[in-house]
């Protein structure tokens, strides 16, 4: 387990025990956001509105890029889904934060209904109760009702008096952070962040027992790697001339090559052989992340056969290393039919999985040349 900094000054016993309650990540999305308002601003004064449109820019990606759940009290998963329908998010590495895509491609309208729809249903608890364990003794016995109003008012009366335990006072649309926590958090920005995404990690693996990949899912999807598929599939190309898209029947050369990752990449979070197989970049694009019908699964493992055989005659072993997770066994001993048993037995098990996630399924080329 990751631990939180000391300070002599500070009441990190009872930050640690914010994070004790796994039950929603409202908790966490929310320290998570003032985090990065701190590290992006540096004002100590953040209104609660940003705050509430950074945590639905940041919970965007595992709930709805990556269709992670979490777990039947979750109420952000329409609310990310709604950012889908307004537009096209930008996940190049150097494209704007999402937050202030959110802000560019909404109007004041739309930004202020979502704000308040974050704040109705979401967070209107969750700036009260992040600050409870600080106040445990004053608010054990009190009935819900009643515990926020005192943590507020708590708050405002020791923020100068006692700042160890006030990380912020809570105001009419705002907070503000006490100058000593804001330097703590200045200070132990990576550390902090990574302390919450380790409690995320076991939040998101009680919910997704089967997902995998799941400390990839939490962030922005990050550079892939194709540099190897890339050599794989052009050396095969460059021998074999009358390669054919399994989708659409398109002869495949140099000039319309791309990769696509038959289980969609936001699924699998990872570039491995075994998944990857050559198709046209019109093809791929119609593609995107969804399933593909599993009448294509006889021809995708074909050509994964194949290329493993081609590779095999040439003694160049090594580029196969990804397969041996998957075979544990001499790839040059295996009959078609046995290799396509094995990676079958793999797949489908996290096709199904990305189904019950929500992928997009199935996919099928509506004008293909295949007869």
């Amino acid at each position: 387990m990751i631990a939180l900094p000391d300070s002599d000054d500070l009441d990190i016993a009872a930050l640690s025990g914010v994070f004790k309650d796994r039950t929603n990540s409202y908790k966490f999305y929310w320290f998570l956001s003032i985090l990065d308002s701190l590290q992006e601003d540096g004002e100590r004064i953040i209104r609660q509105n940003d705050i509430a449109l950074r945590m639905l820019a940041n919970v965007w990606y595992p709930l709805d890029y990556y269709k992670l759940s979490f777990g039947v009290q979750d109420g952000f998963k329409q609310i990310a889904a709604f950012v889908s329908s307004k537009f096209e998010v930008d996940n190049r590495l150097n494209a704007s934060s999402l937050s202030k895509q959110i802000r560019q491609n909404l109007s004041d309208s739309e930004l202020l209904g979502l704000s308040q729809e974050i704040d109705k249903n979401l967070i209107r608890w969750v700036p009260f109760r992040f600050l409870r364990p600080f106040f445990a003794s004053e608010t054990q016995r009190l009935s819900d009702h009643r515990v926020n109003g005192e943590i507020k008012r708590l708050s405002n009366e020791l923020f100068d008096s006692q700042p160890q335990r006030v990380i912020y006072r809570i105001l009419d649309d705002s907070i503000e952070l006490n100058a000593v926590w804001a330097e703590y958090f200045q200070r132990h920005q990576s550390i902090l962040r990574g302390f919450i995404f380790w409690h995320l990690v076991g939040f998101v693996q009680k919910n997704n027992p089967n997902v995998i990949g799941l400390t990839e899912k939490l962030e922005k999807p990050r550079k892939r790697d194709l540099i190897l598929a890339n050599k794989f599939w052009k050396d095969y190309l460059a021998e074999h001339s009358d390669l054919s898209c399994i989708y659409s029947g398109e002869i495949i050369n140099k000039q319309n090559l791309s990769l696509d990752h038959f289980l969609p990449w936001s699924y699998v979070a990872h570039d491995q052989l075994w998944n990857i197989i050559p198709a046209p970049k019109s093809i791929n694009s119609s593609k995107s992340n969804c399933l593909p019908s599993e009448q294509y699964f006889k021809d995708f493992t074909q050509l994964q056969y194949q290329a493993v055989q081609f590779y095999l005659k040439k003694q160049q072993t090594n580029i196969l290393e990804d397969y041996d997770q998957i075979f544990r066994t001499d790839l040059g001993q295996l009959s078609m039919e046995e290799f396509a048993d094995i990676l079958q037995k793999h797949i489908m098990p996290h096709f199904q999985t990305a189904k019950n996630l929500g992928f997009s399924y199935p996919y099928v080329y509506a004008d293909a040349k295949k007869p």
